[in-house]
């Protein structure tokens, strides 16, 4: 009975390690770029880091993907508003704003240590503003949401911004999930040539993904 129980024992332990094992999550080393698919869907939860309680929401749903051109509408309490993706997800457009090519946030294939720079400009009725974006992937983090935990690419980036009412420079730090196929975290701090600062934040809150 002794040697019934200790073997018992033994492989119950050996089933919950191995189950352990199974539950880790996989190392995120690379990604590719993401492939959209008509209703794909986030929702996102948005503030200024001065007055974090003041929030607000807003939701941007694929809704025709044409080659690497990805339609977008996103919308609010406002109402709603066309938008595009290029392939990579950058933001091509946003409403009457144009960001040509891209705002070049994103860059695939992406793994720790990746590095680029976008230079674009931001096209509207009240002129240009040409910007200058560094970006550094720094590594990997566990990103809890209430949309779920991801693993996700850190990318820290600075830049500079200069535009028809003045010049700024600004940091952000974006959060990357392959598995969300969109940046799930993001924080924005930008400082103008005055010495005046500004900022804002997201996270994600809801998202449905569409199987391809």
């Amino acid at each position: 009975m002794k040697k019934q129980t200790v073997s018992a024992l033994a492989c119950a332990w050996s089933l919950a390690a191995a189950t352990a094992a199974l539950a880790q999550p996989v190392p995120l080393t690379t990604a590719q770029a993401p492939k959209f698919v008509p209703g794909d869907s986030w929702t996102y939860a948005i503030s200024d880091p001065r007055q974090p309680s003041r929030t607000f929401s807003f939701v941007q749903t694929v809704d025709t993907v044409n080659g690497d051109t990805i339609g977008v509408t996103i919308s609010n309490l406002s109402g709603t508003m066309p938008a595009s993706f290029d392939a990579n997800g950058n933001l091509t457009s946003n409403g009457n704003k144009q960001y040509l090519p891209s705002d070049g946030k994103l860059k695939f294939p992406m793994s720790a240590g990746s590095t680029w720079t976008s230079n674009f400009t931001t096209r509207t009725s009240n002129g240009d503003a040409t910007t200058t974006l560094n970006a550094k992937v720094t590594g990997v983090d566990s990103i809890e949401t209430t949309a779920g935990t991801f693993q996700a690419f850190r990318i820290e980036s600075t830049g500079n911004v200069s535009a028809p009412n003045g010049k700024y420079s600004f940091t952000e730090t974006d959060w990357y999930a392959p598995a969300a196929k969109r940046i799930v975290k993001f924080q924005f701090s930008g400082a103008a040539a005055d010495g005046s600062t500004f900022g804002t934040q997201a996270v994600l809150q809801t998202m449905e993904i569409k199987q391809q």
